[in-house]
């Protein structure tokens, strides 16, 4: 028989799965499954970040013009014009929906009930938005979208 001092150390000895083995598997487990989460998240987020830019992209809406100015029209430029100016349009009644303003924009389309004149109106007035104005986010969205 062994005295107590001649018995193998088992949190040394790999043979017999010692507490250090186990603890140290336990831990490389743990650290596989943190780097595995860690991917999945940088995976995940971005793509529902497309998915829901691309939807809000359809579904925001652009006022012509924006509410402040509310009871002008639109001049063959793009400007906003007191109602009746000539080379003027009456803008429409709700805002442009995403998706219509993109379409015309990229493929020529009209918008419903307009003519191509006033379309290309209310076009040039979109190109002219800048940040803070309504519409804008709308209309950056757009661009940004293939």
């Amino acid at each position: 028989m062994r005295s107590e001092d001649e018995r193998p150390e088992t949190q040394s000895n790999p043979v017999d799965g010692g507490v250090e083995d186990q603890d140290l598997a336990t831990r490389r487990s743990m650290l596989r499954l943190g780097a595995l989460g860690a991917a999945a998240v940088f995976t995940v987020r971005p793509g529902a970040g497309l998915a829901q830019a691309a939807v809000s992209g359809i579904t925001c809406s652009i006022p012509v013009p924006q509410s402040s100015q509310s009871g002008k029209w639109i001049r063959d430029d793009g400007t906003v014009v007191n109602p009746n100016t000539k080379n003027s349009y009456q803008p429409p009644s709700t805002p442009l929906r995403g998706e219509d303003v993109k379409n015309s924009l990229a493929y020529g389309t009209r918008y419903s009930g307009y003519n191509q004149k006033a379309t290309d109106a209310f076009n040039n007035y979109i190109k002219k938005l800048t940040m803070g104005k309504q519409g804008y986010t709308c209309y950056s969205s757009i661009q940004s979208r293939p």
